[in-house]
């Protein structure tokens, strides 16, 4: 029976001129396929997602995320590190907590901050606020609610 096998070897190995359009090569260090275009360009064929294990921890500047570039020609898939990412959200680089801002581009912080003075949504004098001991949820207790007069 005939067989069909692949040029393989590591990704930092794959060639980048002489190719035949059509051509496969398997990365063996990364498990990945690229297929020739052309003599001197290829194209990976990305992995499917839910195939893909679980990361156990992030390094922020190393690991990449893939988006889905819809304003683009060609290929669409583009990466992007974990921190970049967070920046794009305005999300400080230190943080490993949800924090948002109240305008796009605005300074990003925590809703009620440490203490309900400090956070993007302040409180006033005749509010107060507890938090639960597992710090899951906080209670806002209002004093006396003005209506004024007519």
């Amino acid at each position: 029976m005939a067989r069909i096998q692949l040029k393989r070897g590591l990704k930092a190995n794959l060639p980048t001129a002489a190719m035949l359009a059509g051509e496969a090569h398997f990365t063996t260090d990364r498990g990945t396929l690229h297929v020739a275009t052309d003599p001197t360009s290829s194209v990976a064929i990305v992995p499917a997602i839910d195939d893909l294990v679980n990361l156990a921890s992030i390094d922020g500047a190393a690991d990449l995320l893939i988006v889905h570039d819809a304003s683009s020609t060609g290929v669409k898939e583009k990466r992007i590190t974990f921190n970049d990412f967070k920046a794009a959200l305005a999300i400080p680089a230190g943080s490993t907590d949800e924090q948002c801002s109240v305008v796009s581009g605005g300074t990003a912080g925590y809703i009620w901050g440490t203490d309900g003075t400090n956070g993007i949504i302040r409180m006033n004098a005749s509010m107060a606020w507890t938090k639960d001991p597992g710090n899951t949820f906080v209670t806002l207790a209002v004093g006396d609610v003005d209506l004024g007069t007519f």
